[in-house]
Order: C-alpha cells, then sequence, then structure tokens
C-alpha cells in the first residue's frame, strides 16, 4: 500500500513539471490543479501514517518476542494512531511512577525506559514525516516557476535634484516630452490617491534590467504576448510614504467685484518656511461657500529587505505596500527633500510671467470639478489632503524621471555598474510545483521511503523471528507462522520456504507482563 502511495505522489510529481513548461492553459487544468492537490494532501497523511503503523508494528513485536515483555495495559492491537502510542506511553510512565520492590520487577523497569525511547523514537519519526512533508507540499503548492534571472536596479536619488523639481514646473505645451512625463507622473497618483486617500505607500521611481532580462528567457510566445506571471524581488530596497495634513479656512480674503461672468478662481501658494501649500478657492460653482486649504506634507523613507513588483502594472505587492503603513512611525523623515521641493514650488509661483504646468493645472482642475462640500469643514480638509498627496506625488515622481536627463548621466551605464541586485522570476499562470517540483516531490516521500526500505530489509534474511515481529501487534497480538492443519486456534498464515508446525512460539501474561513464555513444554492457560 505504501509503495502505491509513494508511486502516486512521484506521478504527480512528473505531470507538475510537464504541466509547468506549458505556456497555455485553459480552465479545465484549472480545476485539475486543485482537486491533484487536494489528492495529494490526502495520500500524504495516508502515507505517514500507514509508515506509522508498520514502524509501531516492529518496535512493539520486538518488545512481545522479549521475555520482560509489554505492560498489559499498553500492549495495542488493531490500527495505531500518534494518540494510542502516545498513551501507551503514558501507561509505562505511570508504572514507572509507581516503583516496584523486588529484582524481578526492576527488570522490567528497566524495560520499560528502553520501551518509552522507542515509542517516543516512533513519534518522532511520524511528526517528522508529517512536517516535512507539509513543508514540501506548500513548495508545491507555489506557482511552477519556469524561468529566472538576476537583474540590477537603480532608484532616483533623494538629494541633488534641484534642476529637475524646477523643471517639473515647466508650462503646459513648452516641451512636448516634459508633458508626457508629467502627465504620466500624475496619472500615476490619480490612481494611488482613489477614494480620496491621503496616506500613501510607494516605490520611488526605480531603473531595471528587467526588459533585457525578459528578453534573455524567451518568455514571449509567438504573437509576441507574455503569458508568464513576471515578478521581480528587489533586494534592500528603499521604499517612500507620503501624508498631507490640511487645515481649513471657511472665510478667504476672496476680492469678487460682482462679475457679470462669474468663474471659479484658484490662487495656489506654498511657503518654504513653513513647509506649507495653499489653495485660495473662490467663486465656486452652484454658489458654494469660497474655501482656503493650507496643507502641510510628511514625506518619509525606509529601507526594507525585499520588494516584490508585479508585472504589468510594475507596482509592489500590496502586502509590501501595508508594511510601510505600519512602520511609517519608524521611517526617516526626507527633510532635505521636502526642502528643494517648497524651493521649487515658490521659485515658480513668484515668476512674473507663471504659467501652470501640467499637474498643478489638473490638480487644480480636479479638485474644483469634485468640490460638494459647502461649508463643511471636515469635508474641506479630507478633498484638500488627497489633493495635496496627489500633487506632490506626481511632482516628486515627475522630477524623478526627468533626473537622468538633466544630469548627462547614462541610464544603461548607471544600471550596469549598480551594485543593487535582484531576482526575475517567470512562473506559470495555472500550474504549480514551485522551483523544483521533482525535489519537493523527493523530500516529501523520503522519510516513508527509508523506513519501507529498512522495514524490508529483516524479510531478505532466513530469520524467521523477525517475520514474526513485522506482524505483531498490527491486527492482533501475535501472529503465527504454521500451517492450517496443526488446528491452533490463532490466526495465521504460511510463506514460501517454511515447515508447517516446525515451531511454536508461546506467549504469556506473566507479571502484569505480556511476553515470550519462558515454557515452552505445554501451552499455559494464559496464552
Amino acid at each position: 500500500m505504501r509503495f502505491f502511495l509513494i508511486l502516486i505522489i512521484c506521478l504527480w510529481g512528473y505531470f507538475l513539471e510537464f504541466c509547468g513548461e506549458q505556456p497555455d492553459y485553459s480552465p479545465e487544468l484549472r480545476y485539475l490543479m486543485s482537486f491533484g492537490s487536494f489528492v495529494v494532501a490526502l495520500v500524504i497523511g495516508a502515507l505517514a501514517q500507514a509508515s506509522l503503523v508498520h514502524m509501531f508494528a516492529y518496535v512493539q513485536g520486538y518488545f512481545l518476542l522479549k521475555k520482560q515483555g509489554i505492560p498489559l495495559q499498553a500492549v495495542m492491537s488493531g490500527e495505531q494512531t500518534p494518540a494510542r502510542v502516545l498513551l501507551a506511553c503514558m501507561t509505562i510512565l505511570r508504572q514507572i511512577r509507581l516503583g516496584y520492590k523486588d529484582d524481578k520487577k526492576q527488570r522490567y523497569r528497566y524495560g520499560n525506559f528502553f520501551q518509552i525511547i522507542l515509542y517516543a523514537s516512533t513519534l518522532i519519526v511520524y511528526v517528522l514525516s508529517v512536517s516535512i512533508g507539509a513543508y514540501a507540499a506548500s513548495k508545491l503548492g507555489t506557482p511552477f516557476v519556469y524561468y529566472s534571472a538576476p537583474v540590477k536596479w537603480v532608484q532616483a536619488p533623494t538629494e541633488g535634484i534641484q534642476a529637475s523639481l524646477n523643471n517639473a514646473f515647466m508650462p503646459e505645451h513648452l516641451i512636448q516630452g516634459v508633458d508626457l512625463i508629467q502627465f504620466t507622473s500624475l496619472a500615476d497618483w490619480v490612481d494611488k490617491t482613489r477614494a480620496r486617500n491621503n496616506e500613501v505607500a510607494f516605490l520611488p521611481t526605480t531603473w531595471t534590467t528587467l526588459s533585457k532580462a525578459t528578453q534573455d528567457g524567451n518568455l514571449k510566445d509567438k504573437d509576441g504576448l507574455i503569458r508568464w506571471n513576471l515578478e521581480a524581488d528587489l533586494s534592500n530596497i528603499n521604499m517612500q510614504y507620503l501624508t498631507a495634513n490640511c487645515n481649513a479656512d471657511p472665510n478667504p480674503s476672496c476680492d469678487n467685484n460682482d462679475q457679470i461672468l462669474r468663474g471659479t478662481t484658484v490662487r495656489t501658494m506654498a511657503g518654504k518656511e513653513n513647509k506649507t501649500i495653499s489653495w485660495q478657492i473662490c467663486d465656486l460653482p452652484r454658489d458654494q461657500d469660497p474655501v482656503q486649504l493650507n496643507c502641510n506634507i510628511t514625506l518619509k523613507q525606509g529601507l526594507f529587505p525585499h520588494v516584490i513588483i508585479g508585472f504589468p502594472n510594475n507596482a509592489p505587492r500590496d502586502e509590501h505596500l501595508a508594511e510601510v503603513l505600519l512602520r511609517k512611525n519608524e521611517l526617516t523623515e526626507l527633510t532635505g527633500l521636502t526642502d528643494d521641493l517648497f524651493e521649487a514650488m515658490e521659485n515658480a509661483f513668484s515668476r512674473t510671467d507663471y504659467q501652470p504646468d501640467v499637474i498643478s493645472k489638473n490638480v487644480v482642475e480636479q479638485l474644483v470639478s469634485g468640490w460638494d462640500c459647502n461649508g463643511n469643514i471636515t469635508c474641506a480638509q479630507t478633498n484638500g489632503e488627497s489633493a495635496t498627496v496627489r500633487y506632490t506625488g506626481a511632482l516628486l515622481e515627475a522630477a524623478s524621471f526627468m533626473y537622468p536627463t538633466d544630469n548627462s548621466i547614462n541610464l544603461d551605464d548607471l544600471i550596469d555598474n549598480s551594485k543593487s541586485t535582484g531576482i526575475l522570476t517567470a512562473s506559470h499562470k495555472v500550474c504549480i510545483g514551485g522551483n523544483d517540483p521533482l525535489a519537493s516531490i523527493a523530500l516529501m516521500i523520503s522519510i516513508p521511503l527509508l523506513m519501507l526500505i529498512i522495514e524490508i530489509l529483516p524479510l531478505l534474511t532466513s530469520n524467521k523471528v523477525w517475520w514474526l515481529a513485522s506482524d505483531i501487534g498490527y491486527k492482533h497480538i501475535a501472529l503465527l507462522r504454521s500451517a492450517s492443519d496443526c488446528k491452533i486456534d490463532l490466526e495465521r498464515t504460511t510463506r514460501l520456504g517454511e515447515i508447517p508446525c516446525q515451531t511454536i512460539i508461546w506467549f504469556n501474561a506473566e507479571e502484569d507482563h505480556l511476553g515470550l513464555s519462558s515454557n515452552h513444554q505445554e501451552p499455559s492457560e494464559k496464552v
């Protein structure tokens, strides 16, 4: 039975190996993966239980063939379980605790210690088998890894980007390439601040060799599509945290001259001294009350052991972003970067020919078009905080994208010379198996297979006592190897080469122990 269970597990491993190499899949294959994993989990449990049963049959049979035997209350027949083996250990310990007086019983006491050691060893082997099997099964439950390759990466700096911050405020339509960077950065932060989110954990702009690693891995099909699940694990990388806090002034000094054609006017201000971004919003639509938002930001950074980035959104996994939010109080404030940002704001807003950039213009339009607070201070603060985070994050991201060009840096050389490393993994979207399914299968069956080999070895010898020991205690207390015509009322079988009725082994219950009888002349009443 154990050989058959091991064969099932091995066949599952070979199937996983074959399945993982096929990039195309169907819904039926997905269902098969789930059902197959469930079956293998049951097989692992059955294999561990079968190994326990036969191993304990050897141990109990050994002591039944010894004259000191086993305490009657600790003798087991039928299907052994870990709980029953542990109960037998407790029974033996209870007898030891009661103590013995005469020398003969002392001999039993020392033998009982030896029994407990072997019983406990049986349980340990069982626990190891289950634990290793569960560990290997968990590895098999992960996606099948088709390809992996090392990558290098480099992050945009947080200092020395003053020129890029100034260029982030470049007026709309002045340079088409800058417009595209500003639009791209703003779109990214609109997504990050949906549902008026005012706390954002994010990965700063990072350049990698992922494109080259993907191309070298031949991960595209004939249509040029990547059908694998691509993830990059970057080691020791900085993550950042951005939040804002706003105060709302419901009585700003709006200069309303009763214009015939009224239109919303927004005045944007920034102060490096108090690190404040202000929006004075007047003549809101639907005759809502004017308001001035005075907002300050908090920008922090921290080093994290590894961050996994998924394809195609190129964003860290949710659990890594959540870790940044959990550790936000431990992160280091980016005071220098914040100072540079507000200085760039002051320089831009103080220009006599100031024209709004793409980011400033669109953030203000989104803020006004979605305004529905109508005098509600809490609502105004929430809207202002979300807009401030969106505004600040988009400006910082735009500046990061422009940093290599502004400083005449060859980005390819910068990445190639980087000492920051990671790994790209291409895994199957349906098939499972981990990095090496056959290795996990070998680990899973290692202990049961070893026990199976050890238990078969005695049967290769001519010592029939070991044959007897291997059967005692499984379904019955003793299994006599004799011919059916001996007319002994015990369960018995005959093996090839055995001589019928040549040897009879008697078991006696003596001194509360069951074991080999010292009386070989004729059966006693306690046989």
